[in-house]
């Protein structure tokens, strides 16, 4: 008895150590990507100059450092389209991916290199940039939920970008994750089977952070072409989606998560990936 004993004890011990070293084999998830949003406001009369400067030698930039294989992955160029006109405090962005935490330490500290390696006509229009235009501010954002028609890269990005700042009360964050992932995820998901929607995403804000922000996160609604915007019956598909589910219980259930600071509606110029 004592050796069937001893026999079993060793095979759990066994079993027990095959678990461990699976576990500890196992591959591990992907890092988080960090977004870096620079808000831009043109100088009057170089607008044209500025989208010039960032489509051309900025985008050169970019897209040797991403080639390079370090922590930048993608980049992006956009146009505020709305709100728009000489009193907005911004009319262009450049968003700026990032892999994993330490990538955001890396991108600012390869800038040296990058610039280094800059041809003498290269140099001459990037010190021209402050010129064009003047930098508002930058915020740092992070993924916490994305659902796409695409998997990204694999396409050109979507034009139409459906920025949505969301202000989360104070000891809510974790219900409005919650209403985002079950409420209205699986109606974004539809949307992107049916092809009238190339994603949604919810980002969290990292920095700046503080009782003098406006808002905690954002969520962007991708389309592909302006009328794909309104192509749906929401009603329809959101039937569809939660069957058992009242709309306007939802509604409740949503306004309570968060309130839609406002919307701003981008327009892809330029990227590299």
């Amino acid at each position: 008895m004592r050796l069937l004993n001893c026999t079993l004890c060793a095979l759990v011990l066994l079993v027990s150590s095959q678990s461990l070293l699976a576990q500890t084999t196992a591959t591990p998830p992907p890092p988080t990507n960090y977004y870096i949003v620079d808000y831009m406001k043109a100088k009057p009369g170089h607008a044209g100059d500025y989208v010039r400067l960032e489509r051309t030698v900025w985008k050169d930039l970019h897209k040797a450092r991403i080639k390079k294989g370090g922590s930048q992955t993608a980049w992006w160029f956009l146009e505020v389209r709305m709100p728009s006109g000489a009193s907005v405090e911004y009319d262009y962005v450049t968003v700026t991916t990032v892999s994993g935490w330490n990538g955001i330490d890396s991108l600012y500290n390869s800038w040296d290199d990058v610039f280094r390696k800059m041809s003498a006509e290269q140099a001459k229009h990037v010190d021209s940039t402050e010129m064009f235009r003047t930098l508002v501010r930058t915020e740092i954002y992070m993924d916490v939920d994305a659902v796409f028609k695409n998997a990204p890269g694999t396409v050109p990005p979507p034009k139409f970008w459906f920025y949505n700042y969301m202000d989360v009360p104070d000891g809510k964050w974790d219900d409005y994750v919650k209403m985002e992932k079950e409420i209205a995820r699986p109606v974004h998901l539809e949307q992107c089977l049916n092809g009238h929607r190339a994603g949604w995403g919810l980002y969290s804000l990292v920095f700046p952070s503080g009782s003098e922000m406006k808002y905690e996160a954002v969520t962007i609604d991708f389309f592909d072409k302006w009328g794909d915007v309104v192509a749906d019956d929401f009603a329809a598909i959101f039937k569809k989606v939660h069957p058992t589910k009242k709309m306007e219980d939802v509604s409740k259930t949503i306004e309570a998560s968060r309130k839609l600071a406002r919307t701003e509606v981008w327009v892809l110029l330029d990227y590299a990936q």
